[in-house]
């Protein structure tokens, strides 16, 4: 069943839709106040920007932990989240050998994320983040970013019900309790969204959705302004 979508704001979306830049930081340099050791040359000297991710991840000599961290700080995880994932990196390293195999599909792949976190409650890391491994690790490439950002323009983009739960009243972070099914219909919408952009894949859409800090991006900006 095709999407109902709000047609002022989408309207706006088609309008203001601009992928924003988003640069990432190079990792030999934040690292170090996790602490974490022993990561690769491959990943420590450089600044990640999406492509190289695209091609760590499809480089079987890279390690899965070199990759768990480098998506992790092109992120831009927080210091004390990051500290707390520390503690159970191998748990989120074997979470990320499974996603690089390529045997699970997005609904699958979330569904694996959404146990891991759910059996470490205070293991720092959540949907906003743990998307950013699926998309990236999984060479589909096809299970899309879903932080608060693209979360919360979604919400404002579909009519009815908030498609995904968000857990403060600033909506500023994603639910931990969207279920697997809620992730399929995100990326779903995403993908209809694409259709909707002229020439831009759902991989851009997602970025577009995103946008660009305030007074930056237009959309962002519009977003905030309707109470997104």
């Amino acid at each position: 069943m095709a999407t109902i979508f709000n047609d002022q704001h989408l309207e706006a979306f088609q309008t203001k839709a601009c992928i924003g830049p988003w640069h990432g930081r190079e990792l030999s340099k934040w690292i170090r106040y996790i602490p974490v050791n022993d990561l690769g040359e491959a990943v420590l000297l450089r600044k990640h920007e999406r492509k190289d991710l695209n091609d760590l991840c499809a480089d079987p000599k890279i390690p899965s932990r070199d990759v768990l961290w480098a998506i992790l700080s092109w992120g831009g995880i927080k210091i004390d989240a990051a500290r707390r994932l520390a503690q159970n990196e191998m748990v989120w390293a074997k979470v990320v050998e499974q996603l690089r195999e390529g045997s699970l599909d997005r609904t699958s792949s979330y569904e694996l994320c959404w146990a891991s976190a759910s059996a470490l409650p205070s293991g720092g890391i959540g949907p906003a983040y743990f998307t950013k491994l699926i998309f990236f690790a999984n060479p589909r490439h096809d299970g899309y970013i879903m932080d608060q950002w693209t979360s919360r323009s979604v919400n404002l983009l579909v009519e009815g019900l908030p498609t995904i739960k968000m857990r403060t009243k600033a909506n500023d972070h994603v639910d931990p309790r969207n279920t697997p099914a809620t992730y399929e219909r995100f990326c779903s919408i995403v993908e209809e969204l694409s259709t909707q952009l002229y020439q831009h894949s759902p991989e851009e859409t997602e970025q577009c959705l995103f946008s660009e800090g305030r007074k930056k991006g237009k959309w962002r900006n519009y977003l905030l302004e309707h109470g997104g």
